[in-house]
């Protein structure tokens, strides 16, 4: 005798991937954990920061630029610079800086509008903590991978000021800190995309490594980032 289900047809579907809601908290912090300098100094903060705000006036900016700003000399400069992976800058062919640490001149998939010029970043997570550096309002226009649908972020240093709809999240992955050093936006910002839901995430993420989180966590993250890298730095002045 048969049972109930021989011989029936099987309508079952694919199981979806199952995310785990802890999946992106457990991302950031391994992304918070990957020590990007040997020793996170205050005058290498200082660097950081200036480095950032140079570049964010749309520009290159070169060795002699980043001393004046920090009031060191050129040689000094050469010598800090060197303390930062290779993978975290873009050059030009003179020599001058046009991209650091996910700000860039360079055209990406990542619009990112100051009221000082039109700039890029190399991921999602970048536009979040920049205007806190920078210390002004932005605006990320970005698409979403899984439908093409463009995103607008409007931001504020440490905040979000307005969204696309309240539905979208952001794919994030741990960092592995060998391949980042490596290539740091293959290896982690070309994974960290703006969706403009958690379904259409899901339907994308089908035997994929990332993780998400809601945009306002993000934003968190954001500030919590910057916390951890600039203890010593007042990014308020």
């Amino acid at each position: 005798m048969k049972s109930a289900s021989q011989g029936a047809p099987d309508n079952t579907k694919p199981a979806s991937r199952a995310l785990d809601p802890n999946a992106g908290r457990q991302a950031f912090d391994v992304y918070l954990s990957r020590r990007v300098l040997t020793e996170n100094t205050p005058e290498l903060q200082r660097l950081s920061v200036e480095l950032f705000r140079l570049l964010g006036r749309g520009v290159p900016e070169t060795r002699e630029q980043l001393g004046i700003g920090c009031d060191l000399p050129t040689e000094r400069i050469d010598q800090l610079l060197l303390e930062f992976p290779p993978t975290n800058f873009g050059f030009d062919e003179h020599g001058q800086v046009i991209a650091f640490g996910g700000l860039s001149l360079d055209p990406t998939h990542h619009r990112f509008h100051t009221e000082d010029a039109g700039l890029y970043t190399w991921c999602v997570f970048d536009a979040l903590f920049l205007p806190e550096i920078l210390g002004k309002p932005a605006a990320l226009v970005t698409h979403c991978p899984g439908s093409g649908t463009q995103l607008t972020v409007e931001l504020a240093p440490g905040q979000l000021r307005s969204t696309p709809p309240s539905g979208c999240v952001m794919s994030i992955v741990a960092p592995d800190s060998d391949a980042c050093c490596v290539n740091l936006r293959s290896a982690f910002c070309d994974h960290v995309n703006l969706f403009k839901d958690e379904r259409t995430f899901t339907a994308w993420s089908q035997a994929r490594q990332e993780a998400h989180v809601t945009l306002p966590e993000a934003q968190i993250f954001a500030r919590q980032r910057n916390a951890v890298r600039y203890p010593d730095v007042d990014l308020s002045a």
